[in-house]
């Protein structure tokens, strides 16, 4: 079957471009982490980028069992049974019947891995709270991978069994998040963390062991240039060791915490490259707790986010003038299905019900069949959350405006930067070609 734009087979061409997990180099090395969802869980709440990479490069006994669940407002009224169980039975129960095939040949023992796992997913989901969080990702393979991650961001909703952990949606998200480099400093130590989604963790640091105050008034001049030596000694290794990590780890941004005239005289210590990077100077105590530290940090970035929001979405109005934006729903969706999106703009309190063809990534507003396999399309709770996992599948740069929402206004809330000039006609007729 062919539509107007392109065959099934391009089509699908460009879906499987989108999943390389299975591409990817393989080692021997293990996960090191509990052997239940709810052990894992309680162990480290959090996957980085090179846990991520990790997972991708495992193979594993038994298929991996994916699950990304959000957790809109609605879904968290208190209940005998919370809403979001009931989203994750229907889903469960869609993947099993779509999935049956490959289940099915699967070797007798895996086989009866898969509702093993799937029932401790539902039991770890049964217990959970979401606290906050605005949605939640789970990897499961039996005893050997089990992996949660609560996510400040939203997400389409999916429930992936295959051979590989279906990691993209979750390395895209990282992609579009700060990754941040945080020095805690002082004079005589400096501690290293990364900040990233919401979760802070330690991986280093320097001190120097500074001689102490002499009592000898003749001596107090050389003692107190014996000790500004070891200070420097240490903000010189320190300023290193941070335009090295800041590098390996992919960080993108600074973030200095102390005393103002410490923090102050360690900024000259730092190269040109890392100043230009450090975007928050922050007086928290040494003594303050995670959630002092997070509310610090969050607030910083809040600032951050806000400036990049005004100047990205400030830029609109030029791509509209050289008829490459596409402003509506309506238009945005034409854009998604052609895979004309360079840049996406999502006011995040956007919420729109649809219908979605997730095999071969077409969106819709009304119900219809695929254009391209003639498949009913399945109804979509938030058609939003699709387009931005689409979106982020293919590569495109995704903006979630949540600061600025004003400046989306002209735009109907929602706008894509459109990877060359399209016709404006053309984007409204596949965005109804399924009705």
């Amino acid at each position: 079957m062919s539509t107007t734009w392109e065959s099934i087979e391009e089509r699908e061409r460009r879906v499987r471009g989108t999943r390389t997990t299975g591409a990817m180099a393989r080692a021997d090395e293990q996960v090191p982490e509990g052997k239940t969802l709810r052990e894992a869980f309680a162990q480290r709440p959090f996957i980085n980028r090179e846990d991520l990479r990790a997972i991708a490069r495992q193979a594993y006994e038994r298929p991996v069992i994916t699950l990304y669940l959000n957790f809109p407002p609605e879904r968290l009224v208190r209940a005998d049974r919370p809403v979001f169980l009931s989203v994750f039975s229907s889903l469960r129960h869609q993947t099993l019947e779509a999935r049956t095939g490959y289940i099915d040949a699967l070797p007798h023992t895996q086989r009866l891995g898969v509702p093993e796992d799937l029932r401790e997913v539902q039991e770890f989901l049964e217990a959970y709270r979401p606290q906050g969080a605005r949605a939640v990702v789970l990897f499961k393979s039996g005893t050997q991978l089990n992996r949660v991650m609560p996510l400040p961001v939203r997400v389409a909703d999916s429930l992936s069994i295959d051979a590989d952990g279906f990691i993209e949606p979750l390395e895209a998200i990282m992609e579009e998040q700060h990754r941040l480099l945080v020095l805690d400093v002082a004079m005589d130590k400096t501690r290293f963390s990364i900040y990233e989604l919401g979760y802070e963790e330690p991986i280093q640091s320097i001190a120097e062991e500074l001689p102490r105050e002499s009592e000898d008034a003749f001596r107090a001049d050389k003692e107190e240039r014996h000790r500004r030596l070891h200070v420097k000694w240490q903000f010189k290794a320190a300023a290193q060791l941070a335009d090295r990590l800041f590098r390996e780890r992919d960080c993108d941004l600074l973030a200095l915490i102390g005393e103002d005239i410490v923090v102050k005289e360690f900024e000259d210590y730092l190269p040109k490259a890392l100043h230009e990077r450090t975007f928050a100077r922050l007086s928290v105590s040494p003594e303050a707790g995670p959630n002092q530290r997070r509310s610090a940090l969050e607030g910083a970035l809040a600032e951050q986010r806000k400036r990049e929001e005004e100047a990205e979405v400030g830029e609109l109005g030029f791509y509209q003038g050289h008829d490459r934006l596409a402003a509506g729903l309506e238009m945005v969706m034409g854009a998604a299905n052609l895979f004309l999106m360079r840049r996406l703009f999502v006011s995040n309190e956007l919420a729109v019900p649809g219908y979605v063809c997730r095999n071969h990534h077409y969106l819709s507003m009304k119900p219809g069949s695929c254009p391209f396999d003639n498949q009913a399309l399945q109804d979509a709770e938030d058609v939003i959350d699709e387009l931005i996992e689409i979106a982020r599948l293919h590569g495109v740069d995704v903006r979630i405006v949540e600061h600025r929402q004003d400046l989306l206004a002209p735009y109907q809330q929602i706008a894509a930067v459109l990877v060359t000039a399209a016709p404006l006609d053309q984007l409204r007729t596949v965005s109804l070609t399924s009705s």
